[in-house]
């Protein structure tokens, strides 16, 4: 199967792309939220998965009101409607960074559509012992934004990233074009995200949390292993970086399918 379409969804058409077939594999996007950036770990899964990829709304190909604040229960909604416009059966989810909040509260919302989560270096910063210096972190990026522009914001917040080339001067999940409305609507609302721990636990949904091998200690390598810790669930180290899925796609497809294939039996 390959297509493309759109779903329409409170007021917005969110845009989505399909290829492959199998189990249904939806990939929830980060960062500028447009799902190109998933094309080439799309096509390493596509022999085994069928996979979906969506613009999130007012983002990429999606519509929606650009100047409004990201909520994060209707982002969920946005996940829970592609799914059902698959034809409504559980989907495999994989989120990663600030897809990986959403796949985080599809998965507390919306249980009985998630099959299984792979939660990708979640950036819930504030479950952490020293959640406290990361708000202050994360509050002077915002304050930066708002004084000195998207360009030196991104830099500083660039400064928090672990293992990806020395080049990178702002985190790859983000271009020129995202800075706007990241920094603008979104970047509060996904880093004062708090998963409601007793919500997963009801919905009974296995779940695992992954963090990069080269990681190491970055706050949203941390939150990982924390939230692992707290639920609990296993956390599975993987190929690479925080965005290793686009510049390892091969290799991380192969661990991405090791750990949907056990999945069902990862839950401790």
């Amino acid at each position: 199967m390959n297509l493309s379409a759109t779903v329409h969804n409170e007021d917005a058409e969110i845009a989505y792309d399909v290829e492959g077939q199998g189990p249904l594999l939806l990939l929830i996007v980060g960062g500028n939220g447009d799902s190109s950036r998933f094309i080439r770990l799309s096509a390493q899964l596509a022999d085994r998965y069928t996979v979906v990829r969506y613009d999130r709304r007012a983002n990429s190909c999606s519509t929606g009101d650009k100047h409004a604040e990201m909520n994060m229960a209707q982002q969920g909604r946005d996940a829970a409607a592609v799914i059902h416009a698959m034809g409504g059966e559980p989907a495999f989810v994989f989120g990663n960074s600030a897809g990986a909040n959403i796949a985080l509260k599809l998965t507390e919302d919306h249980p009985q559509l998630v099959r299984g989560l792979v939660d990708h270096e979640p950036p819930v910063s504030d479950i952490l012992p020293d959640g406290v210096i990361w708000r202050k972190f994360f509050d002077s990026v915002y304050d930066t934004y708002r004084t000195q522009g998207g360009a030196p914001a991104m830099k500083l917040f660039a400064s928090s990233f672990v293992g990806l080339p020395s080049a990178a001067i702002t985190p790859p999940d983000q271009d020129s074009g995202g800075f706007e409305r990241f920094l603008a609507h979104e970047f509060n609302v996904i880093n004062r995200f708090i998963p409601d721990l007793d919500a997963l636990r009801r919905g009974g949904v296995p779940m695992v949390t992954a963090v990069g091998r080269a990681s190491g200690d970055a706050f949203y390598a941390e939150t990982a292993r924390q939230l692992a810790r707290e639920l609990p669930c296993p956390c599975i180290e993987m190929i690479g970086h925080h965005v290793s899925y686009a510049s390892d796609p091969l290799i991380f497809a192969n661990e991405l399918h090791e750990i949907l294939s056990t999945l069902p039996a990862s839950r401790v």
